[in-house]
């Protein structure tokens, strides 16, 4: 049964959501606080957490290079793998990163310039920004007065089209990337999930679910696509953000999207990754077979439009 498999021991965070989100148990309940206890000990966050650095980054103090392995790129997994700002690795992983926020609320990256030293980046990149702001409110930063300003900041920069750019070209397409990170961020944060940028930005991605030629919105992976982070953009990803504003599976963009996502399916009711995201060295399953990350969102996606 694909509960049984979603509930093993094995994974504690897969475990924990699956309580939570499929079968909507309390905070409270015994199973739910045992599954909890355990996400600490879950061997991949132990490992991630012990290669920091003392000064609180990953890999080297640029918190965004090298990619695979950068203090950015682990902190968003972990705050997926279900740590929180409880932990104290965790915290000064964050307190780096706030340092790295400028007086207006963006974060920017420190480069060095030959004969200069560190230089502040002139802007914030949106989707690397947005994805900042929703690590820090999963672990716990969310009414941070730190956190509120970076929002701030991301909905001063929507663009006209509802949508945010990353090179600074205001004649270019917006960025599909930065627009569902920003969506993805949104739905986490109640004030901001009912702020009339969030309806808006909802209304592009749900006008772009399943159109080609993604090539022009700055990224290069397809719709149909399934990987596991999600670090560029996704399918799985826009649907639990659509559905979590409340989007109805009578929109002609979602009915197809969802009808998608039901035609791959394994014959066993998982779903399978299509491609290896390398990254950080882990271990999240193999191509074609079924996977117990995209399960999990992809069943929450059919529950959150009433298909479950």
């Amino acid at each position: 049964m694909l509960l049984n498999w979603l509930l093993e021991e094995e994974n504690p965070p897969i475990r924990y959501r699956t309580l939570t989100e499929l079968l909507n148990k309390a905070e409270n309940d015994q199973e739910v606080l045992t599954a909890k206890k355990t996400i600490p000990s879950y061997t991949p966050l132990v490992g991630l957490l012990a290669a920091q650095k003392p000064a609180g980054y990953w890999s080297q103090p640029d918190y965004y290079l090298p990619k695979k392995t950068s203090t950015f790129s682990v902190l968003t997994v972990l705050a997926d793998l279900g740590s929180t700002n409880e932990n104290e690795k965790v915290r000064r992983g964050c307190e780096y990163l706030f340092s790295h926020q400028r007086e207006d609320g963006q974060f920017c990256r420190r480069r060095s310039i030959a004969g200069k030293g560190k230089a502040w980046e002139a802007h914030a990149v949106p989707c690397t920004h947005a994805r900042i702001v929703r690590f820090l409110i999963q672990f716990g930063y969310g009414e941070d007065p730190r956190t509120r300003q970076a929002i701030q900041w991301l909905l001063a920069a929507q663009r006209p089209d509802a949508m945010w750019l990353c090179n600074r070209d205001p004649r270019g397409h917006g960025c599909l990337r930065a627009t569902l990170d920003f969506l993805r961020m949104a739905v986490l944060d109640p004030p901001t999930a009912t702020h009339p940028a969030t309806e808006r930005t909802a209304q592009v991605i749900c006008d772009l679910l399943m159109q080609p030629g993604m090539g022009r919105y700055h990224v290069s992976e397809a719709w149909t696509v399934l990987v596991y982070p999600y670090f560029n953009y996704g399918l799985i990803p826009a649907l639990d953000a659509l559905g979590r504003l409340g989007s109805s599976i009578e929109h002609p963009k979602i009915r197809a999207a969802v009808d998608y996502l039901e035609s791959r399916r394994l014959p066993d009711g998982s779903w399978p990754l299509d491609e290896i995201l390398s990254l950080l060295t882990l271990n999240f399953g193999a191509p074609g077979k079924p996977n117990k990350w995209l399960t999990l969102d992809a069943l929450r996606v059919f529950q959150l439009f009433g298909l479950a």
